[in-house]
């Protein structure tokens, strides 16, 4: 170019430059000063996997047609730069939330944020599916969504958002060893932003979980003998017993 700088980088580029990466499921992908990730389709070990997973290749096109729906209504997910049957590129959104919160490294402004952004989402008819700290990103500004897998739906019901808001929690108090504060902070954003329809059926998706809560005894018994702190099992009644006070 005539000031000197590098012509932007196709789709195909972007896609060759992507299958040239070490093979992984997710990579970071730098081209000059602009980053991106790399997701690639899935590699299934054994027919066990291929059969409860279901077709790679198709879970990868489903998930660039949800990622390109969400987008065109506004959603807050991950811009989809490139794609083909065999990896998609994404635009660079931050870091995961995940790792600040394990920390204790993040205040109650940005936790509120994340409840709000999921709010904000599912005002649009969007559920997630699987909203996850580690599937949430910060860029200093904005929260995005990444990973539209199994459960994300286009026509949610209060029921499906009610199983994101689920989720969130949970995860909230599994990345926090169960500091009901942060989770209570994510409540708080969303409820500011959501609709009381959801908040109630998050409280009886909760209440229906009881055979859950059962079914994780054994594992909580052992993770308090190993003394573990962060228990994905001991989470599952912290995080009922926290939304039944609320």
């Amino acid at each position: 170019m005539a000031d000197g700088r590098e012509a932007p980088m196709t789709e195909d580029e972007l896609l060759k430059r992507a299958a040239d990466l070490p093979q992984g499921r997710v990579a970071q992908l730098q081209i000059a000063d602009q980053s991106y990730f790399v997701k690639t389709v899935e590699a299934h070990q054994n027919l066990l996997l291929h059969i409860t997973k279901g077709d790679p290749v198709k879970a990868l096109a489903r998930e660039v047609d949800l990622l390109r729906a969400f987008a065109e209504r506004g959603a807050p997910v991950a811009r989809l730069v490139a794609a083909n049957a065999t990896h998609m590129v994404l635009a660079d959104h931050g870091k995961p939330v995940a790792k600040p919160v394990r920390h204790g490294q993040v205040d109650d402004v940005l936790l509120r944020q994340i409840g709000a952004a999921l709010a904000d989402l599912h005002s649009l008819d969007l559920a997630h599916g699987r909203p996850m700290l580690r599937d949430i990103c910060h860029d200093g500004a904005s929260i995005t969504f990444l990973d539209l897998e199994a459960g994300a739906s286009l026509n949610a019901t209060d029921r499906d958002k009610a199983r994101d808001v689920l989720i969130l929690i949970y995860s909230v108090m599994v990345t926090s060893n169960s500091d009901q504060h942060m989770a209570r902070m994510v409540i708080e954003g969303y409820r500011s932003a959501g609709s009381d329809s959801v908040w109630r059926a998050t409280i009886r998706r909760s209440r229906g979980l009881w055979w859950l809560q059962l079914l994780a005894l054994p594992g909580v018994w052992a993770h308090r003998r190993r003394g573990r702190k962060r228990s994905e099992m001991i989470a599952i009644s912290a995080t009922r017993a926290l939304i039944a006070a609320i």
